[in-house]
C-alpha cells in the first residue's frame, strides 16, 4: 500500500511518502495551509484550492477573494477549506489517481476534540476512499521522531505554543498547556516596532475578518521575524545595544534591522511582553511537567524536553528555557533537552510531526490491525478512530 504522512498545521500543510525515510528531501510538499475563497455570485469565482500556493499572494491575484486558513491556532475552523487544501494535496502535488488512493498517517493538531478527530476519520473514508488510516496526535509523533516515547515537547508554532507532556506513545492533555502567541503574534510585534521607526509597507495583508481568515500579517514578515529573533542568555543581555544587521525583502525593499531581534526573543520567552496574561515560557513548561505524575514521571518529562515546530530554530532559545527551567526544579532533578539522533535530517525539529509520523507509519501500516481498514471503518464508523489510534 502507498502511505503517505500528511501533517495539519495552522500555516503549512506537509505532507510525503512514508518510505523511503529519513531523506533530506522529505517531506516534499509543504503547502501554504489556505485557500483564497471568492464570492460564488462574482464571475470570476473559482474553486478554493486554486489559490493554495499563492501564499496569502493568491489574495491579490483573487480580486475579491479572500485568504481563509482550515486550521487556525491549532483548531479546525473550516472544514470546507481543509477539505479543499487536502483535496489539492493529494491529487494536484502528490498525484494520487481519484479512485486509487492508499493509506494516510495523518499528524492530528494537539488538543483536538473526540468529535473532530471522528469527522477526520470519516473525511478520510468518505470523501478521499482511503484505503487505510490513522490519525495521531503531533506531539507524540515529535517525541516518535526522536525515538523516544516520553518527554516534554514543546511546539512553538504559527499561532500558538503547545506543551505537551508525553509518556508511553499518549499525551497527556490533562496537565498540558497551551500559550496564546506563536511566531504569528511575533511578526506582528516586529511591524509594530518598525512602524515606529517609520517603516510600515510590511504591515499586513488582505483577508476577511473572520475567525478562519488569513492572519492579517504579510508571510514576508513572518520570515522576516523568524529570522532574526534571538534569545539572549538572560533579560539584561537582551537590553545592550545591538550590532545592526541588513535584510533584503523578496519585494527588494532594503531594512535594517536594530534591536528588534532581541526584543522578539525576550517576548518568545514571556508572553506577557507582548500584552497577553500569561506565564512565562519555562514557568508554563515547569507547570506542565509537574502538575501531575509521581516522582519518575516528572523526572521523564523534564529530563527528556524537546523544542520543535516553526520557531524552535531561534538561536539561543534551547540554552535560555534550559537555564531558566533548572532555576525552577529541585537538586534531584536535572532538565535536559533530547538531542538529535545523528540518522534523522537536518530539518528534523522544524518538521518534527511529520517525521516522528513517517517514522510510525512504517511500523503501523506494516502489520496486520495497526491501522484503520475500510472494513473497520464499515463496521465501527467514524469512532473506529478512537478505539484504534491514541
Amino acid at each position: 500500500m502507498d502511505v503517505l504522512v500528511v501533517d495539519l498545521g495552522s500555516r503549512f500543510i506537509r505532507a510525503g511518502k512514508a518510505d523511503p525515510f529519513p531523506n533530506e528531501k522529505e517531506p516534499w510538499v509543504v503547502t501554504p495551509a489556505e485557500a483564497v475563497v471568492r464570492d460564488l455570485n462574482a464571475p470570476t469565482a473559482t474553486t478554493a484550492a486554486n489559490g493554495l500556493d499563492g501564499a496569502n499572494g493568491g489574495a491579490a491575484a483573487a480580486g475579491t477573494g479572500r485568504v481563509v486558513c482550515p486550521v487556525v491556532k491549532g483548531e479546525i475552523a473550516n472544514w470546507d477549506v481543509l477539505e479543499a487544501c487536502l483535496d489539492h494535496v493529494l491529487y494536484d502535488r502528490i498525484t494520487w489517481g481519484r479512485g486509487a488512493e492508499g493509506g494516510m498517517l495523518l499528524a492530528e493538531p494537539n488538543f483536538l476534540s473526540r468529535a473532530d478527530r471522528e469527522r477526520l476519520c470519516q473525511l478520510m473514508f468518505e470523501v478521499f476512499n482511503l484505503a487505510g488510516y490513522y490519525g495521531a496526535d503531533q506531539a507524540v509523533l515529535s517525541m516518535y521522531a526522536l525515538g523516544r516515547s516520553s518527554g516534554t515537547v514543546i511546539d512553538i508554532g504559527h499561532g500558538k505554543i503547545d506543551i505537551v507532556p508525553v509518556l508511553d506513545g499518549a499525551p497527556q492533555l490533562s496537565t498540558a498547556v497551551r500559550l496564546p502567541y506563536g511566531c504569528q503574534q511575533l511578526a506582528q510585534q516586529l511591524a509594530t516596532q518598525l512602524a515606529a521607526r517609520g517603516i510600515s509597507s510590511l504591515g499586513s495583508s488582505s483577508s476577511s475578518s473572520s475567525s478562519s481568515a488569513a492572519p492579517g500579517v504579510a508571510p514576508a514578515l513572518e520570515d522576516l521575524a523568524r529570522s532574526i529573533v534571538r534569545v539572549a542568555g538572560s533579560p539584561e543581555e537582551a537590553a545592550a545595544a545591538a550590532e545592526p544587521t541588513t535584510h533584503t525583502l523578496p519585494d527588494g525593499q532594503t531594512i535594517t534591522i536594530q534591536g528588534e531581534g532581541q526584543q522578539l526573543g525576550e517576548a518568545l520567552m514571556d508572553g506577557s511582553r507582548l500584552g497577553l496574561d500569561v506565564a512565562a515560557l519555562s514557568e508554563a513548561v515547569y507547570t506542565a511537567a509537574t502538575a501531575q505524575g509521581d516522582k519518575d514521571t516528572r523526572k521523564a518529562w523534564l529530563e527528556g524536553m524537546m523544542v520543535c515546530g516553526g520557531g524552535s530554530s531561534a538561536p539561543g532559545l534551547g540554552g535560555r528555557l534550559l537555564k531558566e527551567v533548572r532555576g525552577l526544579t529541585t537538586q534531584q532533578i536535572t532538565p535536559l533537552l533530547c538531542s538529535l539522533p545523528e540518522y534523522m535530517p537536518e530539518g528534523t525539529l522544524r518538521h518534527a510531526a511529520w517525521m516522528g509520523g513517517a517514522v510510525l507509519a512504517r511500523v503501523a501500516f506494516s502489520q496486520a490491525g495497526g491501522f484503520i481498514t475500510k472494513a473497520d471503518y464499515e463496521e465501527q464508523g467514524p469512532a473506529a478512530v478512537l478505539k484504534k489510534c491514541v
